[in-house]
């Protein structure tokens, strides 16, 4: 996946649904990074899984994940059910919504993306902390507000939003990787939720943001 392509994808989709309409501070940005982040831990302490769909003909928060044909007649064909919402949730897609959420400033401020990652991956940044191995998901997630937090303190500082976003790219690379090594498809996670928001009416909810 060519990450400049889909920035650039991710920022058009946000103009268009009118998320830019109004001005966002770089603040917003980072505040709703951080909201996404917070809402893959709920999806984790909730016990539920990467990636799931919520079952509208019953309980709002029923999965649909029907074990077989007299659990549901629609088993095996979870796609093509009535009643199967379309929003996809789980960790992975609200960790693709954080993700999501960078790109999208990447993309307003017309970095190169792909540039952005490869060099935050190799950067040495004294107000990032080394990365601990093996570290369980909750802990990560704390690392990665961690990592969204210096980026704010760049922009105070006046570093410029380079500085910020080479922060904002490592926490990016940092998601990824741990999606890797524990067998998680972000780039599917990142294909869902994008396809997804291209179908949400404009300016969805009467949010700004």
């Amino acid at each position: 996946m060519s990450m400049n392509k889909f920035a650039q994808e991710v920022h058009q989709n946000a103009v268009a649904h009118g998320w830019w309409d109004d001005p966002r501070t770089f603040g917003e940005i980072i505040s709703l990074c951080h909201s996404e982040l917070s809402e893959a831990l709920e999806e984790l302490r909730a016990g539920r899984g990467m990636v799931w769909y919520a079952c509208t003909e019953g309980t709002p928060e029923h999965p649909c994940n029907p074990k077989d044909i007299y659990d549901c007649e629609m088993s095996g064909q979870e796609a093509s059910c009535a009643y199967r919402s379309a929003k996809p949730e789980g960790i992975a897609v609200e960790l693709a919504d954080c993700i999501i959420r960078v790109l999208d400033f990447f993309g307003r401020e017309e970095f190169d993306t792909d540039a952005l990652l490869l060099q935050a991956r190799t950067t040495i940044m004294c107000d990032v902390p080394c990365r601990v191995y093996n570290a369980s998901l909750g802990d990560c997630i704390a690392r990665w507000h961690l990592i969204l937090s210096p980026a704010y303190s760049c922009w105070c500082r006046a570093s410029g939003s380079y500085a910020s976003a080479l922060r904002m790219a490592r926490c990016v690379c940092e998601i990824q990787e741990w999606a890797e090594e524990n067998g998680v498809d972000m780039e599917m996670a990142l294909d869902i939720k994008h396809a997804y928001n291209k179908t949400r009416p404009y300016r969805h909810g009467g949010k700004a943001l």
